[in-house]
């Protein structure tokens, strides 16, 4: 892990961050407790998904047209009240149809945003972008929290924090890359901070636990997955985030009020969105990810790293025989 160390240590000399940053570690307490603003995609035994807001407008176009062609054929429902009107509607209703078709066979069939994969039996981070494999042995991961301040005269002051993991590409170990785990725009320190103990908690103590991180003997993957914000149309699901928010001041009675009226507004156009990105997320699943990946997300998958069998090639002569071993459990 020369490279990204390397990487990190001059990216916060070259931009003088070294007194604005907070550095996370996979060994410290980043927060009191464990907290994700429905940021997860999947959690089970053996990987954790974190989506990282690129996959947010997939689908968008698709439930768009879904939900101008629902209104349009309501409103056309007007016609029928005058003789002849009958064949005009169906025409009508055809060809919203083959558009709305069109459009979500093309989204569907469109590369599709991949999530940053946690794995516990491999103990190691993995992103795909495209074609270019990344990954971190988790026990070697450098992260850190940044907050920043924009001002413009439209919006006045914004503050966000980031919140970034380095990754190196498999078997290209000097190419580095930093990733965002979540969307900084609204979030405090404390936010993401509480999320990065989120992470931890599933990585060094099983995973399931509660939300003071107490390990837990049955599995609550049910309840992580309601708060999935992946889920736009999940009405309840979002009553929910916007109560806890609420409960931790991250969210005004009044923007909770704005954001269900908008909601309900749009709401066929949310139901085909989540619809069109599960559909693109399952086949992403099966055919995006690098087969060294799939193999290791299986139960009875090998153990081993990326990283191990790029020391194994002879990648990073750096490491020598300090190298930390791969895990041989799944912890």
């Amino acid at each position: 892990m020369h490279s990204i160390h390397n990487f990190f240590a001059d990216l916060s000399q070259k931009l003088g961050l070294a007194d604005e940053v907070i550095r996370l570690s996979p060994r410290r307490p980043a927060a009191k407790q464990p907290f994700q603003l429905g940021d997860v995609q999947e959690q089970n035994e053996v990987y954790l998904d974190l989506g990282t807001g690129a996959d947010f407008s997939k689908g968008g176009m698709t439930g768009t047209l879904a939900w101008g062609a629902f209104y349009m054929a309501m409103f056309g429902l007007l016609a029928l009240r005058h003789e002849g009107q009958l064949d005009n509607y169906l025409i009508l209703i055809s060809v919203l149809f083959g558009i709305v078709s069109a459009i979500f066979l093309i989204e569907v069939l469109l590369p599709f945003p991949m999530p940053v994969r946690f794995n516990r039996r491999t103990r190691e981070v993995y992103f795909q972008d495209r074609h270019k494999l990344y990954h971190v042995p988790w026990d070697e991961a450098v992260a850190w929290m940044q907050q920043t301040r924009q001002v413009t005269q439209y919006t006045g002051a914004t503050r966000m924090t980031l919140l970034q993991l380095l990754l190196q590409r498999f078997r290209r170990p000097e190419e580095v890359i930093a990733l965002q785990l979540s969307l900084p725009l609204g979030k405090t320190p404390e936010i993401q901070g509480m999320l990065w103990e989120y992470l931890r908690c599933y990585m060094e103590k099983g995973p399931w636990f509660d939300d003071h991180g107490t390990p837990l003997a049955e599995s609550n993957r049910g309840e992580v997955l309601k708060r999935r914000a992946g889920n736009k149309a999940n009405l309840r699901g979002l009553w929910r985030n916007y109560m806890k928010g609420l409960e931790i001041g991250v969210d005004t009675k009044a923007s909770v009020a704005f954001s269900v009226a908008i909601h309900l507004l749009l709401y066929p156009n949310l139901l085909v969105q989540d619809w069109t990105t599960a559909v693109a997320r399952r086949r992403a699943e099966k055919n995006q990810w690098h087969a060294l990946v799939r193999e290791r997300c299986r139960a009875d998958g090998p153990t081993t790293r990326l990283y191990d069998l790029e020391l194994a090639e002879g990648l990073h002569p750096e490491a020598g025989d300090d190298a930390p071993a791969a895990s041989s459990t799944g912890g």
